[in-house]
């Protein structure tokens, strides 16, 4: 996860984001597009207000009941004959998942020193909406991979979060050690990689239009974020 000024993050993540489609929080993989992101509109005193109005209820319901039908759909599709092979679900992890409202609320602007030092707590709640998603979705024969964009030098941290939170999981890939790339050439090629061991992926769920450009999924599902934003 590579966080720049909101002005250069907003020109990058349109940069990153260009393929043709219509702005929607449900989109086909190869049609992701972001809206028009104004600089005022985040920040993390604005991204937390705004993730206690009835706005963000909408748009994380709208995201999460799209996920459960994209997955539903699949294996109607499955029964029927008409697709093979293994469904898969791609989540990231920071404001997908894990809750790092805590953090920010202590924080008055986004810094990584401070942030891994919580990451390293490993004591973060979750989003519980996709939480009761990814739980169901492996309960129905998902797999579940989790695609992020902290280091692997914070990897046994990740995972002892995810353990304190009872989360069933497949995968866990991260962003490689000195990789300062953006978003998208780091994700990619790991979608790629769950591509290989002969998964389709049915969902890719972020909360970053990063997370979600870049195709290899049959569904994009775009969750609400207004603290950061990331290339």
């Amino acid at each position: 996860m590579l966080l720049f000024p909101i002005r250069t993050a907003l020109v990058l993540s349109i940069a990153s984001c260009c393929l043709v489609g219509q702005p929607s929080f449900s989109l086909p993989a190869n049609d992701v597009k972001p809206p028009p992101l104004v600089e005022k509109d985040f920040g993390n005193r604005i991204g937390l207000d705004f993730s206690k109005t009835s706005e963000y209820k909408k748009e994380t319901k709208k995201a999460i009941d799209d996920a459960y039908a994209a997955c539903k759909q699949f294996l109607k599709n499955k029964q029927a004959g008409n697709v093979k092979g293994f469904g898969a679900v791609v989540s990231d992890l920071d404001e997908t998942l894990i809750d790092n409202r805590p953090h920010f609320e202590a924080t008055p602007k986004f810094n990584w020193p401070a942030f891994e030092a919580w990451i390293k707590k490993a004591d973060a709640p979750l989003l519980p909406k996709t939480a009761e998603f990814l739980t169901w979705a492996r309960k129905n024969g998902f797999a579940i991979f989790f695609i992020t964009g902290r280091r692997e030098g914070l990897r046994a941290d990740t995972i002892a979060n995810l353990v304190k939170r009872q989360v069933a999981y497949d995968g866990l890939l991260m962003r490689k050690e000195g990789d300062r790339g953006g978003a998208e050439s780091v994700k990619v090629p790991l979608r790629q990689e769950v591509e290989k061991m002969g998964f389709t992926i049915v969902v890719n769920i972020g909360d970053q239009w990063s997370d979600l450009s870049g195709g290899h999924a049959i569904d994009c599902e775009k969750l609400p974020n207004k603290i950061y934003l990331v290339e």
